[in-house]
Order: C-alpha cells, then sequence, then structure tokens
C-alpha cells in the first residue's frame, strides 16, 4: 500500500483517496471546495479586489475587513513580485530560482507588514493565480512541516521567515515530487472546479494537521 507523506504526517493512499471524497465530493455545504476554488475573482494573470475576497470561504479570519484592507494596501507590490520571470511552471519540477522567487514574493509580509495579514491569507489568494505552483499555508500545514513528529522543517532559533519558507518550500516539493501519481489522482476526484496536485497536497494536509 503506498504511503502518502506530507512533512511528517503519514497516510495511506486508500484513506487519503476517502478524505478527499469527503472534502471534494461528500461536504459541499461545509467544505471549502468549491466554494474556494470556484470563486470566480478576476481573470488577470495580477491580483485584484475581488481575488482577496477568496479568503473568507477558507474561514482564514475572523478579521475579514483588517484583512482585507491589509491585503489591499500589499496589492502594488505583490503585483509587481508576481511579474518575477522566475514565477511560472510547477512547484513540482521548479529550480532553485523558482523557489527563491517564491521565496522573495512572501517576502512582501516583512517588507511591508501589515497587522492582520500572514503567510496564510496571503498564499490563499496568490495560490489561485499561480495554483500549480503556489502553495497554501496554514496552522495544520505548519503543524505537518513543523511540529509534529519527524517533521522536516523543525524550528530553529535565529533562523529567518525567509530561511523558514526556503526550508518549507522545498520539503513540500519533495512531498509533491515523491507521489505525484497520487496527488493527480487525488485533484481528479473534484467534480468541477478542478484542482491541482498543490492543491490536493494541502487538503490531505490539512486533514493530517487537525489536532484535538
Amino acid at each position: 500500500m503506498t504511503t502518502l507523506k506530507v512533512g511528517g504526517a503519514t497516510i495511506d493512499f486508500k484513506s487519503a483517496l476517502a478524505r478527499a471524497k469527503n472534502y471534494l465530493v461528500d461536504s459541499p455545504e461545509t467544505s471549502a471546495y468549491p466554494a474556494y476554488d470556484g470563486y470566480p475573482g478576476s481573470d488577470t494573470p495580477e491580483v485584484a479586489q475581488q481575488d482577496l475576497l477568496a479568503i473568507v470561504l477558507l474561514n482564514v479570519s475572523n478579521n475579514p475587513v483588517p484583512v482585507y484592507n491589509g491585503l489591499q494596501a500589499l496589492l502594488p507590490r505583490i503585483n509587481e513580485k508576481l511579474q518575477d520571470p522566475s514565477l511560472h511552471g510547477d512547484l513540482a519540477t521548479a529550480g532553485p530560482e523558482t523557489i527563491e522567487g517564491l521565496v522573495n514574493l512572501f517576502g512582501v509580509l516583512e517588507e511591508q507588514p501589515t497587522k492582520y495579514v500572514r503567510l496564510t491569507t496571503l498564499s490563499k489568494v496568490l495560490h489561485r493565480k499561480r495554483p500549480e505552483l503556489i502553495p497554501l499555508f496554514d496552522d495544520n500545514i505548519y503543524y505537518c512541516y513543523t511540529k509534529c513528529a519527524g517533521a522536516p522543517v523543525p524550528e530553529e532559533v535565529g533562523r529567518s521567515r525567509a530561511g523558514y519558507r526556503r526550508a518549507w518550500l522545498s520539503a513540500l516539493q519533495a512531498d509533491l515530487l515523491a507521489h505525484m501519481q497520487q496527488w493527480q489522482e487525488i485533484a481528479l476526484i473534484a467534480p468541477g472546479p478542478k484542482i491541482t496536485p498543490v492543491r490536493a497536497l494541502d487538503i490531505i494536509g490539512w486533514e493530517l494537521g487537525k489536532r484535538p
């Protein structure tokens, strides 16, 4: 039986398929799918104001107005960074230059810090613009990659946020590449709109990162 890995958390493929089916097919009234993935947003490669509202469909924040305002203030710099030519292709086959481009993109949080905007909110806005490339981040994903037993990116005193993100992206890329066929199969469960293997890994990671 194939075992999938999301950071230090593992699950057999059959169980992962069952959890994905529950998320993508069986729970449309409570799941973020298809609400988040199907939210129309803008039809431009840049992030527009209407794209910022997608975060509420993932229950990201209890402070939606301050988060929206914070993201809106970041828009010019976000869109400037999105024009980086290294930000192309998919995460599984991304080279070092693209990984650095992602680290730099997320670095807008330190360049222009706002009280309510964190990597969780920013990543969920950006994923929809580059769904094959930009991964999602939240407390459950953090648990899988940093806090659970065997996590590949444990906390390190003195490491910068950029250093953490670089290590996390590399570890996530390895997990994605190791079982790409299975992540693709999970993604195909989505009845519409389509999702990517990056999103499929996020869904399973979110499930595995749940704690009592």
